[in-house]
């Protein structure tokens, strides 16, 4: 009777909670080995992974270079340019400082940055978040620090269009996301980071805007095997270990920084294929069930996929422009007992 009553117990646990974990079987942990084995040899593939089945690691490997000598190999303890991945930082800590009560989505950029011109009336801090705002892209060739890309802003005669009608992904964005959390906060952004929102997500080993003598940093390189230069064009960009990657994921679906209600202002958007803060996700209730973000950065490329159905969480950071999606999918495919596409397809 005992028995009986535990099984029902642990049935019903079930239906409430979600989906209860199968373990994930050794045979399959090495198939999806031998698959990442198969994608390095094929060149599909240089750059660390992690998986984590209900929240349980399941395999974390380092694959590949670390640059373009080949002499060197990745390690897991290497940290990695994770590209536009890295916009999550500020648009939760503006969501942060919103809870706080230190400034709302609706007030107006030239509130707290009254010096940019008058077009900063008409944008709201919703609308950075949204990418709606107006704002052209940072113009590269012109700027190699932040006060270069400010001096552009405050000559910028107008917007693109007007801030609310339309949607364009660019980084002026987040640029003045970030500027907006300096002004609220009192302190430069990068501290924001490491004494706000590192310590409670629990990430432990970051570092944000690394350059090519920044130890433990994988650098990019391209097929041909020529590394990238590692540049600060303008600053706020955290390389992060697959482990601190995963703390972070972690952190976005338990809210240990934002609640459930400001994580749907930036998950939540008018067109499905519009990026948010957090890059494409899905709120069910109070629960973020769905979270994908991906970034590149020169040969830099990382994705980020949760899928909180499957209680599956999957990273993957490269340095070589690998197939990041491709590999995904294998994976999940890999993972769920179905066929994928082979490597040769993939790599067309």
């Amino acid at each position: 009777m005992k028995l009986i009553r535990k099984s029902v117990a642990a049935v019903i646990f079930c239906l409430v909670i979600g989906p209860c974990a199968a373990k994930v079987q050794p045979a399959t942990v090495a198939q999806l080995n031998a698959y990442l084995d198969q994608a390095h040899q094929a060149g599909l593939l240089n750059g660390n992974i992690l998986i984590a089945d209900h929240g349980k690691v399941i395999l974390r490997r380092a694959i590949g270079y670390a640059d373009a000598s080949r002499t060197l190999l990745l390690k897991l303890s290497d940290r990695f340019d994770i590209g536009s991945i890295t916009k999550e930082f500020d648009a939760v800590g503006i969501l942060m400082l919103a809870q706080e009560g230190k400034l709302s989505l609706t007030d107006p950029v030239s509130k707290y940055l009254p010096d940019l011109p008058p077009w900063a009336t008409t944008i709201t801090i919703e609308d950075l978040l949204n990418y709606t705002s107006g704002l052209p892209e940072v113009d590269w060739n012109t700027v190699s620090s932040d006060a270069d890309n400010y001096r552009n802003l405050r000559a910028l005669k107008q917007l693109d269009y007007p801030a609310g009608t339309h949607y364009a992904y660019n980084n002026n964005n987040t640029f003045l996301r970030r500027r907006v959390i300096e002004k609220v906060s009192g302190m430069s952004f990068n501290d924001f980071l490491g004494k706000r929102e590192f310590p409670r997500a629990g990430i432990r080993d970051a570092v944000i805007d690394p350059t090519d003598a920044t130890p433990r940093v994988a650098k990019s390189f391209d097929a041909n095997y020529k590394q990238d230069p590692m540049t600060v064009d303008i600053t706020g960009w955290p390389a992060l270990t697959v482990d601190d990657f995963l703390r972070w994921s972690n952190c976005m679906t338990s809210f240990c920084l934002i609640t459930p209600d400001s994580t749907r202002q930036i998950v939540t958007t008018q067109d499905s294929k519009w990026q948010t803060g957090l890059g494409h996700g899905e709120m069910v209730g109070n629960h973020l069930v769905r979270h994908v973000h991906d970034g590149n950065d020169h040969n830099f490329e990382a994705l980020l996929t949760t899928d909180s159905s499957k209680g599956r969480t999957l990273i993957l950071v490269t340095n070589q422009n690998d197939h990041v999606y491709a590999i995904d999918d294998a994976i999940n495919a890999i993972l769920d007992d179905k066929p994928y596409v082979p490597l040769s397809a993939a790599k067309k």
